[in-house]
Order: structure tokens, then C-alpha cells, then sequence
């Protein structure tokens, strides 16, 4: 064990210990005046307001007001706070989520993610979704392991739910405004109150801004990945009745951002230089490389921004029929429109620089569930509908060594693409829960989902016209069909360029994917105490399978790959002292079979593509520790160590390094999955004249190395790092002042690292940024 994971238990236990022998001292303070502990954590994991102490699972509960003390406005934070999570940003700009290494890297709008994200329950049913999910918070839960049986497949990982503030019976506002390093400017305020006897109204906003913090190293003083991104939510409850209440909720957002650009690693050509592509060497074996901070990058002049529009609007409606019975019904409707152009190859040099990246996503869902309950009984029942439209286009520029195609007339050259790529998924599910209380102190809990899944699917290649150094699309690929089938073909001008596998002629692959699962969760829990849990949990959850977004040169590039699932054995424990201490821990198995990776093919003319592969049979393994302690008054302290050990144990049918290799999986961890993790937090507050009270308070988070792919190639891995966060400030009557550093130790490291085309690129994290932010609550 190295020395970083060794002082990251150590400190761990070490914050244990010293909380445990500070309580004493802590209780006999208390006498002398009010004594603080810790918040109450209620939470809404099992579709049920519940205690976190009385939930047999792992979850990961952070407050609103700890968000807001550590800056954590978007989801790439929470691996500051949540042991065993991890967040990448793929080529496209696209987030991904792991949870105990269970991820999916696929990089289109479209990808089904093993990590569902909720808004109150709404489902988010695609990551990049997710953006304006974390404004004005009560509280975040990140539930670990399948959930699959109250929250649908696509939760293999977990579930992150994101619980709002909701409106207030009383009138209430506040304001959060910070400026920082590259000019960020954050600004953020809500306002919240009753409007009638029974109607309840927030409003909530968000705006952030900051300057490029990317340096192009070719041309001195141009920046990129500059922030312009705009959020707001409208909350409204109406209880026109005790027993019949409905919540609204509209929410918009707008992201004019720029996608980060890559840092060149390496020229790494996908075909042997010839006539056609000489060019390409001469530009990109002479392209400079700098790797020696986070900040250095490359890309194409003019490569423009995100153009993103969201918009949400649900409604939630519970009737309590009776005391012991409720009905609950959950309605939404959202769309994003995506223009999102990027160019991620490192280089100033249209490799791979998508000049057009065009979505659409919408989504509607409904589940209606009754619920009851008994003196030894907890039971739901429920259903559950889904229909998403998911289309992506685009246009890519792409002067690489792979575009040389063979016509009856000889070799052409073509660098110009463009592709579409439309799915049509449909869930239908239904679900049911049941608690029984064998004893006072014994549980016994089990659920199932039945799911049945369709997603109609259409995509080709077309022409983008002549590139700057080539033919048009058109050109290339009717030359080729007519190489391959014997007699020519015509197309009209976005007619597709796709070519069937027998014939070779032009044309649209349309495919469709049918498949059904039934998820399932047993638990046996015990409460020894109030105050304390153990339980054992055996769980099965799917993914649904999935299509490639892939150039689709032949038709079968688009054949689907089919649903995951995983069996997770699961034991804990869970401990709270006088709300002074709480302490939970896991360990866990899971058996992971048809793991889903967007892997590499190897094609005759033109190299290295993206294809999407199932890995037979997997195993991953490991165990959680978390803290929360207040020892004294003035303390509060929060810790969390991660461990997880995940293995390949069966090899796909060609398994392939990112250079199209045929190598071994077997034995490999899974990419982006560190062995260990470590999260604290610590803050101190003290008295100052006049009523006031100083703070200061600061968090430490480690991750151990991983690989970006499978292969094990030295030039993909990702280093360990530690980042260390500082805060120091003042409250006083409503207002709250404070200083801030993250990234202290400017730690250069990337989560990140591609073979895009004919480069290696690595996507680097933050710099060191510091600031202040002003707080007002009325």
C-alpha cells in the first residue's frame, strides 16, 4: 500500500479515535450552554421518508448547506464528497458516471448510463441532462450499488438523487454571489413563500460565468473552455385539501459554455503514410506537446460553443386516501436541444473537430404507485412508463490517415463526414415492495421490477461535401460501393452512404432492440437499537442494451450490444451516538456479466473505429467506511474511504487495446477505476466581537491510479492525485463572507485519455482556483 493510501485510512481512524475521546469532554461542555450536534439526515431512497440511520443501503446523504460551504454546484464535485464515485468527461463533452466501478464511457446524448440521476424523483434518463440538476438544494443522496427495483434499469452503479428546497410557509429569500480566478463570477438567489392559504411558491436562479482556463499553445494569448451557463427553477405546492396535495415544478436551463479541448499526448497514426496523407504526418508529427501543467491545450481556430436549451416541467400529485394508504402520481415532460461543437483532438489541426454536433432529447414518463401500511407491514405497488426521443447529427472535419477510399477510377481522398444517429427507446415497467417486521428489531424487505424495453433505431452516413484537401463523402463511398457490389449507384444530396454488408449498396440501417428483465432485492436488516443497523442485501439490476454512435461505414457498425446485469451481495452497518457520531461501513461482491464497453474494431480501409462490445463475465469487490462526527461544539469533521477491486474474468469475442491490438482482458481492472478513495472535510468555528463567528474549514480528497482503457498501455493511465480545498470566513446575523482556495496544491492531473484518430489526448482537471463569496439569507 502506498504511502498516500496508507495515511488516508490512518487518517480516517485516526479522526475516529480522536472524536471518540473528545465526546467526554464534548458532553460535559454542553452543560454549560446549548449543545450542537449533528443534523438529523432524512432521506427518500426507498420512495419513503425515512431516516438515513434506518435504510439498509449505502448512501452517501450531503446537505444543501455542506454544498454550499465546499462550493459543489455541478455533479464532477461529488467525488470531493462520495467514496467509491467517479465522474469523467468524455471526447464530446458528455458526463459520465461510476459508482464501485460500475460505468458506461460512451460519449453520445443518447448513452443510457449505469448511474441514473432524479430530481425529486423525476427521472433523468441521459447524463448530459443533468447539468442544471444542482441548484438550490435541500440535500443529495447518492445511493451505491443496483437500484434498479424502485428506480428502473440504468441504475446498475446507483442513483443520484437530487432533492430541491422546496417552498416555505413563511417568506424567505437569499443570495450567493462569488468571483474567482479566470474572472468566475457565480451568482445565485431564491426566493420562496405562500401565495395563498394553500399554494406555496420558489423561485430559484443561477447564473455562472468565468473566462477560458485553457492556454492554446501555439498561439500566445487565445484561451478556451470559457463558462456562460444560466438556470432556474419555479416550484409550486397547492394542498387544496389535508389529504390531496400536487407539486410543480419548471425548470429551464441554458449552456453556452465551450467543451474542454484535449492536450496532444502523442501522434499515433491509425494507417501508413502515403501520397494522400502526407499532410497529415507533416502536421501532426511536428504538432508541440506540453504536458508539463493542466492548462496547456490545442485545437482549431473558430471551433465554436454549446448552444444547449433545457427545459423540465413535472408534476407530482399524492392523495392519502387514508391514513395508512397513499397514491401517488408522477408526471414529466423534458426536451434539450443540443448544439455542442468540439474538437478534443489536442491539436491545431482539423484531425477530429466536430463542427456540427446537433441533438434533440425528449422525454416523458409517468408512474402512478399506492402505498400502505400496517402495524408490521410496509407494502407498494406501482407502474411505470417511459417514451424518449434521442437523435444526434453531425459534422466532422477530419484531415486524418484513415480517409483514403478505393473507386473503380483508383484511391480518392476524402475529410469531410457528416452522420445521423435516432433512437426511440420505450420502457414499460411494473414494480412492487414489501416490508415485514418478523420482529421489533428483525426486517425482512422484498422487491421486484418486471421492465420491458424497445428502441427503434435508424443512422447512416451522408455527405458533408468536399473537405479541404479531399473529395465529398458522396464521392468516396459511391466509388467504393461500385468497387464492391459491380455497378454504380446514386443517391440524392443527404441521401445516406452507409453500405449494406451483402449488397454494398447505399442505405439507412435501421435496427431495433427488444428485450425484457426482472430486477430484484431482497434484505434482511436488524436494529439492535435506535441508533444502530446491521443488514445483508442481495440485489439484481440491469442496463438496457445499446446502440453505437459509430461513422457506420457498414451497416453492421450499428448492431446492438445487450443488456448488463449485475448480483450484488451486500453487508453493513450503521452507528449513531447521541448525534454526536455516525458511522456506517459495506462490504460487497458484485457478479457483473455482459459489461458493456464502447470498444474498438478493425476495419480493412479505413483502421481503427468505435464498436461497441459486451465483456462476458466480470467480478468487482471491495468495502466502504464513513464518518460524521462533531467531538466538541466547534467541530465538525466528515471522512470516507473507498476500496474497490474489479477484474475482467472472460475476454469479449475480439478483445482489443485503443490501437486495435488483440490483446487480453482478463485480469485487467476496469478503466477509471481506482482501488482506493479517500473524501474528508473538516470546519472550526469560533466567536468573534459583536455576535459574530469566524470559521475555517478545509477538504481533502484522494483517488489512486487507474487506466483510461483496457491494455494496460503506459500512455493511458491515470495518475493518483490528491486535491486539497481551503475555506476561512465569517457569519454574522444573516450574512456569511468567505475566502476560498481549490486545487491549493495547483495538482496537475487528468481523468481522462483517448486515441482519437491519429492522437493520444488527455483531459486534464482544474487548475488552482481561489476566490470569495458573499452570502445573504433573509
Amino acid at each position: 500500500m502506498s504511502f498516500m493510501k496508507k495515511n488516508a485510512v490512518r487518517a480516517l481512524l485516526a479522526g475516529s479515535a480522536l472524536s471518540l475521546v473528545a465526546f467526554r469532554a464534548s458532553a460535559q461542555d454542553a452543560s454549560a450552554g446549548q449543545e450542537r450536534v449533528l443534523d438529523e439526515i432524512v432521506v427518500t431512497a426507498q420512495k419513503r421518508t425515512e431516516r438515513l440511520m434506518d435504510v439498509p443501503l449505502s448512501i452517501t446523504a450531503v446537505s444543501g448547506d455542506q454544498l454550499n460551504k465546499q462550493g459543489i454546484t455541478d455533479a464532477r464535485q461529488l467525488t470531493k464528497l462520495v467514496p467509491g464515485f467517479t465522474y469523467q468527461e468524455s471526447n464530446y463533452g458528455t458526463p459520465i458516471f461510476t459508482i464501485r466501478g460500475i460505468g458506461f464511457l460512451d460519449g453520445s446524448i443518447a448513452a443510457e448510463p449505469t448511474v441514473t440521476a432524479y430530481v425529486d424523483q423525476v427521472p433523468l434518463p441521459y447524463s448530459i441532462l443533468t447539468r442544471g440538476a444542482s441548484l438550490d438544494l435541500e440535500r443529495v443522496e447518492v445511493l451505491k450499488g443496483p437500484q434498479g427495483t424502485l428506480f428502473g434499469q440504468n441504475s446498475t452503479g446507483g442513483a443520484i438523487n437530487y432533492i430541491a428546497a422546496k417552498p416555505t410557509s413563511t417568506f424567505a429569500a437569499g443570495a450567493t454571489v462569488s468571483y474567482g480566478r479566470f474572472n468566475s463570477t457565480e451568482a445565485e438567489g431564491f426566493v420562496s413563500g405562500p401565495l395563498t392559504d394553500t399554494l406555496r411558491a420558489r423561485l430559484a436562479v443561477r447564473g455562472e460565468y468565468a473566462d477560458g482556463w485553457q492556454k492554446s499553445i501555439t498561439r500566445p494569448g487565445d484561451t478556451f473552455g470559457d463558462k456562460r451557463f444560466y438556470n432556474a427553477r419555479l416550484l409550486l405546492d397547492w394542498k387544496p385539501t389535508d389529504a390531496l396535495s400536487f407539486e410543480l415544478n419548471v425548470t429551464g436551463w441554458q449552456d453556452k459554455s465551450q467543451v474542454q479541448a484535449g492536450q496532444l499526448q502523442q501522434f499515433a497514426p491509425q494507417q501508413p503514410v502515403n501520397p494522400f496523407t502526407q499532410f497529415v504526418y507533416n502536421a501532426l508529427s511536428t504538432a508541440p506537446i506540453r504536458l508539463d501543467g493542466a492548462r496547456w491545450a490545442d485545437w482549431t481556430p473558430g471551433t465554436g460553443r454549446k448552444h444547449n436549451n433545457y427545459y423540465l416541467v413535472s408534476l407530482r400529485g399524492d392523495w392519502r386516501i387514508s391514513d395508512d394508504l397513499t397514491l401517488t402520481s408522477i408526471t414529466s415532460f423534458q426536451k434539450l436541444v443540443v448544439r455542442q461543437p468540439f474538437d478534443p483532438d489536442g491539436a491545431a489541426f482539423d484531425n477530429f473537430r466536430n463542427v456540427v454536433h446537433d441533438g434533440l432529447v425528449k422525454s416523458l414518463s409517468q408512474e402512478i404507485r399506492l402505498d400502505g401500511s400496517t402495524e408490521r407491514l410496509k407494502w407498494m405497488l406501482g407502474g411505470n412508463y417511459q417514451h424518449n426521443v434521442a437523435n444526434e447529427a453531425t459534422v466532422l472535419a477530419d484531415d486524418a490517415t484513415n480517409g483514403v477510399v478505393p473507386t473503380p477510377t483508383g484511391p480518392v481522398y476524402q475529410d469531410k463526414s457528416a452522420y445521423i444517429w435516432n433512437q426511440q427507446p420505450t420502457t414499460k415497467a411494473i414494480f412492487g415492495s414489501v416490508d415485514y417486521k418478523l420482529t421489533n428489531q428483525l426486517t425482512l424487505q422484498l422487491s421486484a421490477r418486471y421492465t420491458e424495453h424497445t428502441n427503434d433505431f435508424n443512422g447512416c452516413i451522408r455527405d458533408a461535401g468536399a473537405g479541404n484537401f479531399g473529395v465529398s463523402t458522396a464521392t468516396a463511398f459511391l466509388g467504393l460501393s461500385e468497387l464492391l457490389s459491380g455497378t454504380p449507384s446514386t443517391v440524392g444530396p443527404h441521401d445516406c452512404l452507409t453500405l449494406n454488408d451483402v449488397t454494398f449498396k447505399p442505405e439507412l440501417a435501421v435496427r431495433k432492440l427488444d428485450e425484457h428483465n426482472t430486477s430484484w432485492r431482497t434484505s434482511l436488516n436488524w436494529k439492535p437499537t435506535l441508533d444502530s443497523l446491521l443488514y445483508f442485501n442481495a440485489v439484481k439490476g440491469y442496463k438496457a442494451g445499446a446502440f453505437e454512435t459509430a461513422p457506420g461505414v457498414l451497416a453492421s457498425e450499428f448492431d446492438p450490444i445487450t443488456q448488463e446485469s449485475v448480483l450484488s451481495l451486500e453487508g453493513g452497518a450503521k452507528y449513531s451516538w447521541r448525534q454526536r457520531l455516525e458511522i456506517s461501513g459495506a462490504v460487497y461482491h458484485y457478479e457483473y456479466n455482459n459489461k458493456q464497453l464502447v470498444g474498438v474494431a478493425t476495419y480493412p480501409i479505413f483502421g481503427n473505429l468505435p464498436k461497441l462490445v459486451n465483456i462476458p463475465k466480470s467480478r468487482v469487490w471491495g468495502a466502504e467506511l464513513e464518518l460524521t462526527a462533531r467531538p466538541i461544539d466547534q467541530l465538525r469533521l466528515q471522512a470516507g474511504v473507498s476500496y474497490v477491486a474489479s477484474k475482467v474474468l472472460k475476454d469479449p469475442q475480439v478483445p482489443l487495446d485503443p490501437y486495435g491490438n488483440v490483446v487480453s482482458y482478463v485480469g485487467e481492472e476496469f478503466p477509471n477505476t481506482p482501488r482506493w478513495q479517500f473524501t474528508s472535510d473538516a470546519e472550526y468555528d469560533f466567536p468573534l466581537s459583536g455576535g459574530a463567528q469566524g470559521f475555517v474549514g478545509g477538504s481533502l480528497s484522494y483517488r489512486s491510479k487507474s487506466n483510461a482503457a483496457f491494455g494496460e498501455r503506459p500512455e493511458f493511465a491515470l495518475r493518483g492525485y490528491a486535491l486539497l480545498d481551503l475555506r476561512a470566513g465569517v457569519e454574522w446575523d444573516k450574512w456569511r463572507a468567505q475566502i476560498w482556495g481549490r486545487n491549493i496544491n495547483n495538482k496537475y492531473y487528468w481523468v481522462n485519455v483517448s486515441h482519437i484518430l491519429d492522437t493520444v489526448a488527455r483531459f486534464s482537471g482544474a487548475p488552482a482556483t481561489y476566490g470569495m463569496t458573499l452570502s445573504y439569507r433573509y
